[in-house]
């Protein structure tokens, strides 16, 4: 979970140096798919590797466990990421796309909220990196940044964030209150 944020901390200090940066950007995409793929025997032997961050109340908690499911995803976002970064580089270089640090920046903070999202122990700590996952793409989406791709983006948060509070949240609380878990 902490390789796609170390890389987004990383990846800016080399903002004046493109090489380096889109060396931090594969680095960092190649060791989390290798992370990935090392802890899939363990899952697949029965393991369930889980970490308790902290409770936010009382019997809420930001908790992460590795289940299959979620080490599924955790697998093709993982490796995905690899050959994105690998278009990207290219794409954006050959079309000399501005804000191209901050595109990586965010890429990685949202494939961290993925694998968060992944390896989510309940349904509080998937919410909280389902919400962190949309705040970190909206840059994605607006990254032209013309009008067209700003208005897009609006609509992007309204139809996402919008949807996880009306529907999402609710449905969460109701959970809770019903099964007390």
């Amino acid at each position: 979970l902490a390789v796609p944020f170390a890389g987004a901390t990383l990846i800016p200090l080399f903002h004046d140096r493109p090489n380096l940066r889109d060396a931090v950007t594969l680095s960092t995409a190649g060791l989390l798919a290798v992370a990935a793929w090392r802890l899939l025997p363990h899952v697949l032997a029965g393991a369930r590797p889980e970490a308790r961050m902290f409770d936010v109340v009382p019997g809420l908690s930001v908790a992460f466990q590795v289940e299959p499911l979620g080490m599924l995803l955790a697998l093709v976002a993982a490796s995905l990421w690899v050959v994105n970064s690998i278009y990207s580089i290219g794409y954006m270089r050959a079309n000399e796309e501005p804000r191209q640090t901050s595109f990586y920046v965010c890429f990685a903070i949202a494939i961290g909220a993925t694998i968060g999202l992944a390896f989510s122990k309940n349904l509080f700590t998937l919410f909280l990196f389902y919400e962190f996952l949309t705040l970190s793409t909206y840059p994605l989406v607006t990254h032209k940044a013309n009008a067209e791709a700003v208005r897009g983006g609006r609509v992007y948060l309204l139809l996402l964030i919008g949807s996880s509070m009306l529907l999402l949240l609710p449905a969460i609380v109701g959970t809770w209150m019903l099964a007390g878990t």
